[in-house]
């Protein structure tokens, strides 16, 4: 029986995609980690950071969202295969 195009385009993966959130969790951590150091390193360095700061515990606040929902998918996909 030959796959309908939607199971083609919309069914389940095979379990080596699962690598894919694995690594864009790690992605997530590198760059949160990345603009905690910057941003600390600006807001010790300048003078003037009140709105700088909040814009960048914004931005820490998206992409700590971005890595958990990456792990969280990558543990979904590990155990659900």
């Amino acid at each position: 029986m030959t796959p309908t195009i939607n199971d083609q385009l919309f069914g389940p993966l095979d379990r080596k995609y699962c690598l894919y959130f694995y690594y864009l969790s790690i992605f997530g951590l590198l760059l949160l980690v990345f603009l905690v150091i910057s941003s600390l390193y600006i807001a010790l360095t300048s003078k003037n950071s009140g709105v700088f700061g909040f814009q960048m515990v914004m931005v820490a606040i998206g992409y700590g969202i971005f890595y958990f929902q990456n792990r969280l998918l990558y543990s979904m996909c590990v155990n659900s295969l």
